[in-house]
């Protein structure tokens, strides 16, 4: 009976939901670090905010905002350190308003769907927590843990309103986020990233291949010296030539750097070409450290792989030649059965074979959390109650909103198999999986909080 009284206060809701929603896809909050300011993550990001406290408030929350950076909604300010923290985020990617089918600004709802940047990352999760507490309080459910509500203004731009929350307060012991995939996400793989550098002698003029570091390259493009080369080209690698050399280009396919086996990785294609021939033994050297079509670390004798986490993936994501300096990026996404110290010891090892040098530019830990644990238990029990779907957990390579939040995982707010085009052009989220979301964040706080 609960829980249909807690369902059915979640439904009349839902108009107010939509509104509240339509407001937040409204504000364009792409955040930016703006130094010395009033609103750190710029005005968007504390626009958002304030509509998100403003709300909390209205409804009888116990609201803080922390310099604009993060705000929080408390069930009670009498009961003490919150047991719970349910982490959202009000910060949205940029969008390219041209490629979209409507006002990325401005929510349309059509067939049942909620279009609009921000309705699945992470703003319509955001409003589906709120709601879900508001149901659970109007519906006069005791809770003996107090819980709080985060909402974050920098998830996309590297967390740094998490870093300064955690300044001024604490995290709750229990931590879920939203922002994530259902049933639970509780394994992330650790992350090394870094650069190789040598002096080259290889006949390369110049060279500028991959966009940002955590993603396979689907082009790449080298200048060599005139006459320096003989090579055929083939459906991927075109050759062609001109007065200042030598241009050898070949095209692959994109990929996330945490799932490198659905790409075609355009650098490894073109060292393959090139290091065939005796006057780049430099890039033929990459072709042996990084093999074209290998995307588990065989080549850096790096290839781990556990039951629980997966296998390690190596991406050689960026690689530029400019006046004689070879500089490579590289990122790992790395099991929890190894450590980063054992793996950056085998590569210094490995690099040095071919007198490359090392510079580690970002090291973080796996994130694990027991799936036995009856957090993650209860949790996976009101995913099944309310999908009918069998629960279970599920390992990444990527990392999540959580990742630094000992204890933390993801549950939701995305279906498996579905594509919401999150970050893409026509972002979307379906209405009745708003709902859903909200039903279920309602009963997990019941059955994690509750007398």
């Amino acid at each position: 009976m609960l829980k249909e009284k807690i369902n059915s206060i979640i439904e009349e809701n839902k108009p107010a939901m939509l509104e509240l929603l339509g407001k937040l896809v409204a504000v364009p909050s792409v955040s930016e670090h703006i130094e010395g300011s009033e609103y750190p993550y710029g005005k968007p990001c504390a626009e958002a905010l304030d509509i998100m406290i403003n709300a909390a408030e209205e409804m009888g929350f116990a609201v803080r905002n922390y310099e604009y950076r993060a705000g929080a909604a408390d069930w009670s300010a009498e009961m003490g350190a919150p047991e719970l923290g349910i982490l959202s985020h009000l910060d949205v990617v940029p969008v390219m308003a041209e490629n979209w089918t409507t006002d990325p600004f401005t929510m349309v709802e059509r067939d049942g769907n909620l279009y609009g940047r921000g309705t699945i990352d992470n703003k319509g999760p955001s409003v589906a927590a709120l709601y879900a507490l508001c149901a659970v309080r109007k519906a006069g459910v005791k809770l003996n843990k107090n819980v709080r509500l985060l909402f974050g203004c920098d998830e996309e731009s590297g967390s740094s309103d998490i870093a300064y929350y955690l300044t001024q307060d604490k995290m709750p012991p229990m931590v879920f986020t939203p922002d994530g995939n259902y049933p639970i996400i509780h394994i992330e793989k650790g992350m090394i990233r870094f650069c190789f550098r040598k002096n080259t002698s290889d006949l390369i003029l110049s060279m500028n291949a991959g966009t940002v570091p955590n993603a396979v390259p689907a082009a790449a493009q080298a200048l060599l010296k005139s006459g320096s080369a003989v090579l055929s080209g083939n459906d991927k690698l075109s050759i062609t030539s001109d007065s200042e050399g030598i241009t050898a280009a070949y095209t692959g396919l994109a990929a996330h750097a945490s799932t490198p086996e659905a790409g075609d990785n355009a650098i490894t294609g073109l060292m393959a070409a090139l290091g065939e021939n005796e006057a780049f033994a430099d890039c033929k050297a990459i072709s042996e450290l990084f093999p074209h079509g290998c995307t588990g670390g065989e080549g850096l004798g790096i290839a781990k792989e556990d039951k629980d986490s997966g296998r390690l993936t190596c991406v050689l994501s960026m690689m530029s030649v400019e006046e004689g300096k070879l500089c490579g990026t590289v990122d790992i996404r790395y099991p929890v059965n190894v450590t980063k110290e054992e793996l950056l010891e085998i590569m210094q090892a490995r690099f040095g074979e071919y007198g490359f040098e090392m510079e580690v530019l970002l090291m973080n830990d796996p994130h694990c959390v027991p799936e036995e644990s009856e957090f993650v238990q209860t949790l996976l029990s009101v995913y099944e109650e309310e999908t009918g779907d069998k629960g279970y957990c599920i390992a990444i390579g990527g990392g999540t909103y959580v990742h630094e939040i000992e204890g933390g995982v993801a549950f939701g707010a995305e279906l498996p198999g579905w594509d919401y085009h999150m970050h893409g052009d026509d972002e979307f989220l379906p209405v009745d999986q708003l709902m859903m979301t909200t039903r279920m964040i309602a009963a997990a706080i019941v059955k994690l909080c509750g007398e």
